[in-house]
């Protein structure tokens, strides 16, 4: 602003000459192009989901149970724990792989893990709704899941220790 005898001379803004149409018009594009973006990564994130928990649905014949003095019992091996989504699971041998699936086919909102053993011996899965106990025997691959807070142990894994042929989103365990 400069003044000029008493008079306040000031510039116009340069915003004043973009008519109200094109502010609108504007307005929309952006709108719409997020509302493009923002759907297209939903979708993306949900395939991505779906495809995770058709990768880690592993069917089979249910692991055998045992019970708690037999899974107790001393042994030459100990059981070795880990932990994996609030979910504590303990095993003899062999290694492991879990990975956190989405309920309802990857398209639910709550988390549940699946782990893939390669030779467990015996397994204790410990929930909140308590413990569980399996026993696949020695050299025999199995999987649990813990879809609604109760295990389901399969004697089947696709699991394995070459990297190339674990699953989608596999992360190795302890």
């Amino acid at each position: 602003m400069r003044s000029t005898r008493g008079y306040v001379v000031t510039s116009p803004h340069p915003f004043t000459r973009i008519p109200r149409w094109a502010w609108i018009a504007f307005a929309a594009a952006v709108t719409a192009w997020s509302g493009w973006y923002l759907t297209t990564n939903y979708r993306a994130a949900i395939q991505l989901r779906v495809a995770d928990a058709k990768a880690w649905r592993i069917d089979g014949p249910p692991c055998p149970t045992m019970t708690k003095a037999a899974f107790l019992k001393p042994r030459q091996k100990g059981a070795r724990r880990f932990e994996f989504e609030g979910v504590v699971f303990f095993r003899r041998y062999g290694h492991v792989s879990c990975a956190a699936i989405r309920d309802k086919g990857g398209r639910g909102g709550q988390l549940y893990p699946v782990c893939q053993f390669t030779s467990p011996g015996d397994l204790m899965i410990r929930t909140e709704a308590g413990d569980w106990y399996f026993q696949p025997g020695p050299g025999q691959a199995a999987t649990v899941s813990t879809a609604g807070g109760a295990p389901r142990c399969v004697m089947a894994s696709t699991f394995s220790l070459r990297p190339e042929a674990q699953p989608r989103g596999a992360q190795p365990g302890a």
